[in-house]
This record gives structure tokens, C-alpha cells and sequence, in this order.
């Protein structure tokens, strides 16, 4: 039987398990589903001193074993690109998500949008590694806030389910994060909308790898998973 290796960022994977098995049942083509594991769980990212690149590009870079790479952000898998990862031109973009704040469920900061994140002692969130990377300034600057945030800034996180947790903690009172985070803690976080004008919106994307040994079969995977039908499984998650 012909096998094809996915390999996902955590945050993805729900859509990516659920339109998968479909595509199994109806092509006999067994898909193995793999989710970053080196990052996701932990809470403050780095130390003194500590700068990283990727880690979602090194895991798939050391493993070697995956034929398609989906990520969070298209810029993952330009990097992906250039390190010689992801094939060039073997890319579909498959939804996209919606820059949105993050607070505990019960929100006592009553943070109601960006304008409170400028308010003296509120403890900002951001991610400082894969798809969020930086999304928190691209806010920032469209709203004209930066100077005023990035003082409150309190909480450098290490990845989507590090900024989920950490406002499921209360170590934070907002953290800038996606609108599909809802269905990831549920009844223990809530998003609250960026307006459109300042919001951001990166692609969930998936890639061709460069070591993949069954490229054919992943290509037909990756049609699936960027055709109407499959896109159904984001947007009832939150992508759009």
C-alpha cells in the first residue's frame, strides 16, 4: 500500500487529520500524520544569549521521513525553500487564518481590543518562532500602537500551543494569536476580533519535500487538501 507521510504544526492538524481521512477512504492511500513535537508544549521561549532558527523546518530537515510539510505561515516554507527543504513550485495554499487576541476564558483584564493593550501593567503575549512570528508588530503597526505595546510586552512565547497555554495560565492577559485558536482550548481561552484594517492573514501551507519518497501520491494528496471540499474542514475551524 502506498504511504504518504504529512508532517504538521499542531495548531493545523485537526483539519489536516480530518480531511486526510477522507481522502484515505477514497483512494486507498494510507496517509501517516505527524505533529511538531520539539516546541509546542513549552511556555517561554529561549535564554540568554539563545537564538534559534526554525523549529519546525529543523524537525523536518533532521527526520528526513515526510513527503509534505504543511505550516502556518507561507514564510516557513519559503524558508523552506531556500534551505532546500520544500521543492520549488510543489506549494498549495490551503486556507488562511485571521490575526485575533487571546485572553483567558473568564478575561479578567477585560481586554475588549487593541486600545487596552496599551494600558499601563496589562502583560502582553507574543510568539517568537514559526507561523505568528512577527505578526504581533504588523498589528501593531497598521493600528499605530507599536510604541505603546511593545512596552507591555511580558511573555516571549515558543509557538502557537505555548501562547494558547500561557493564557489558559493567566501568565498573560492578551496574547496576539489566530481566530481558529477557539476550537484548540476550549471553555478555557477566547478570541476577541482584530478589526480588518489592522488584522493580518497568512496562509496554512503545504509543501512538496525535497526527500519525499512518494511525491506522486502527495501531489494528489496536496490537490485534495486545496480543493473546496477539504477546505470545508478550516473554515468550520476558524480559517477562512
Amino acid at each position: 500500500m502506498t504511504t504518504v507521510k504529512i508532517f504538521s504544526s499542531k495548531a493545523c492538524a485537526a483539519p489536516i487529520k480530518a480531511a486526510s481521512e477522507v481522502f484515505e477512504r477514497e483512494t486507498g492511500i494510507k496517509v501517516e500524520r505527524s505533529m511538531c513535537g520539539r516546541h509546542c508544549q513549552e511556555g517561554e521561549a529561549g535564554h540568554a544569549g539563545d537564538l534559534k532558527g526554525h523549529h519546525f523546518l529543523e524537525e523536518i530537515a533532521e527526520a528526513r521521513i515526510h513527503d509534505i510539510a504543511v505550516g502556518g505561515a507561507e514564510y516557513l516554507l519559503d524558508d523552506g525553500e531556500a534551505a532546500g527543504i520544500v521543492q520549488r513550485g510543489k506549494r498549495r495554499v490551503l486556507a488562511m487564518r485571521k490575526s485575533a487576541l487571546t485572553v483567558p476564558a473568564d478575561n479578567p483584564a477585560g481586554i475588549k481590543g487593541l486600545d487596552d493593550l496599551k494600558r499601563p501593567g496589562v502583560r502582553v503575549g507574543i510568539s517568537i518562532v514559526d507561523c505568528l512570528r512577527g505578526m504581533w508588530e504588523d498589528v501593531c503597526g497598521r493600528a499605530g500602537i507599536l510604541n505603546d505595546v511593545v512596552k507591555n510586552i511580558a511573555l516571549h512565547a515558543n509557538g502557537c500551543m505555548a501562547i494558547i497555554e500561557a493564557t489558559a495560565q493567566r501568565k498573560v492577559d492578551a496574547a496576539f494569536g489566530w481566530w481558529s485558536f477557539d476550537h484548540l482550548a476550549p471553555g478555557r481561552i477566547k478570541t476577541i476580533p482584530i478589526p480588518d484594517q489592522f488584522c493580518v492573514f497568512r496562509g496554512t501551507g503545504a509543501g512538496l519535500l525535497s526527500f519525499s519518497r512518494e511525491p506522486a501520491a502527495a501531489e494528489k494528496l496536496m490537490s485534495f487538501l486545496a480543493s473546496d471540499r477539504a477546505r470545508g474542514f478550516f473554515t468550520e475551524l476558524g480559517w477562512v
